[in-house]
């Protein structure tokens, strides 16, 4: 999901674009500093933010040193990629078959777009985007045009998510540095599982992402100013334009976060979390009041399941009913490592308390809280103890009050 609004005035800020004076350049020129490729599916009610912010990127530009290239789908026509240059978009889909309809929902055409970004407009660093709605392990870019033609609600799934970067990996070699969910509640273990070994840094969002989106303009006026940057100081500067966009060039904005998440902690928060898991699942029987108290008093995201980790394991900790101390050492675990791998969080005023990372949690309760089925197709669930102790959880009804440990 990604939220959109009909109000509120866009402006680009003056001061950042100043910095913004090169001529506009074309694609296949030398080898640049950095390739940014924007997966923009605005097939859906999300097209007119999708001009907007195809725009802002017009705004700026591409230059000598930087590379911006977007395929473009949009609910109103077909599909094209597009060089964007100082002032305009010019199309290059000719070689490619664009223009053209395409299902923004395809694996595969997501994986055609990172080989051609990454084959055909070089560079020695690469972000990708992925724009559109987006429902945290639940998928991302959904394609209403597919979906009027086939009557499938189709949507690139966490499984086809690593199919895509992994074949463009398999095809190019080259690890992306950097991959940006500019859609909603995309930060969370599932997601950044599915990008291991094919990402350095992702740039994502616990919360709703408003219809505007990332800033654009004004973290491309800052990457053509200093290209020279590195992935994780490219990944900071979007987070950092995204909240300065929201706290001060907007109004009304107060539920937001974005997070940076350096993926060399993906294996330790991986284990720290299947531990943790499976601490959990060993002492239900004792602790499953205690769990609920926790995954009450944290914070969540639009889903009541969708709770924040780090302030679920804190709860866990400080809980003093909880005597069981490989629960409280798996839960300081999963805070260490998240602490550490998370580059920045930066959260609007209603989100203050948020860590950047979230993580499904299904209570004890019926209907939107209860253990969603298809849960049970996500890799990381599966591949740690968390799907275990979800299950358990979310249809254990017998509570127990005495709450300590024996044996």
């Amino acid at each position: 999901m990604r939220t959109f609004s009909k109000s509120g005035a866009v402006a680009a800020s003056a001061v950042m674009l100043a910095v913004v004076l090169s001529l506009p350049i074309s694609a296949g020129d030398d080898v640049k500093d950095w390739t940014i490729l924007v997966y923009l599916d605005g097939d859906n009610n999300l097209e007119v933010y999708g001009d907007m912010n195809v725009g802002w990127l017009e705004a700026v530009g591409s230059d000598e040193n930087v590379n911006y290239v977007v395929l473009y789908d949009k609910l109103s026509g077909e599909a094209d990629l597009l060089y964007v240059e100082l002032g305009k978009s010019v199309s290059v889909g000719e070689n490619y078959g664009y223009p053209k309809e395409v299902n923004m929902a395809d694996p595969a055409v997501l994986e055609e777009f990172i080989e051609i970004g990454v084959n055909d407009f070089q560079a020695e660093n690469y972000c990708v985007i992925l724009w559109d709605h987006g429902g945290g392990w639940r998928g991302i870019c959904w394609d209403d045009t597919t979906y009027e033609e086939t009557g499938v609600d189709d949507c690139i799934t966490m499984v086809e998510l690593r199919d895509a970067f992994a074949g463009a990996y398999e095809t190019t070699g080259q690890v992306i540095d950097v991959v940006g969910f500019d859609a909603c509640l995309m930060a969370m273990p599932e997601v950044s599982y599915q990008m291991r070994g094919y990402a350095d840094y992702l740039v994502f969002s616990e919360e709703t992402v408003p219809g505007f989106g990332f800033p654009y303009d004004i973290f491309s006026a800052e990457l053509n100013a200093d290209s020279t940057m590195d992935a994780e100081a490219f990944a900071v500067c979007v987070a950092e334009s995204y909240a300065f966009y929201y706290s001060t060039m907007v109004t009304g904005y107060y539920d937001w976060t974005i997070s940076v998440f350096d993926m060399a902690y993906m294996d330790e928060l991986t284990a720290a979390v299947d531990v943790l898991g499976q601490e959990l699942l060993d002492s239900m029987l004792y602790y499953q009041s205690a769990y609920q108290r926790a995954y009450i008093l944290a914070d969540w995201y639009y889903y009541p399941y969708n709770v924040d980790l780090i302030g679920f394991s804190q709860n866990l900790i400080s809980d003093q009913v909880i005597k069981d101390q490989g629960i409280k050492d798996a839960a300081r675990a999963v805070v260490s490592v998240i602490t550490d791998g998370v580059v920045v969080s930066i959260n609007g005023a209603h989100n203050a308390d948020s860590t950047g990372i979230a993580i499904y949690l299904p209570s004890t309760n019926d209907g939107m809280k209860s253990l969603k089925e298809s849960y049970e197709e996500i890799p990381f669930a599966l591949d740690t103890s968390w799907y275990s102790f979800c299950a358990s959880f979310s249809s254990f009804y017998g509570c127990t009050w005495a709450g300590e440990k024996i044996g």
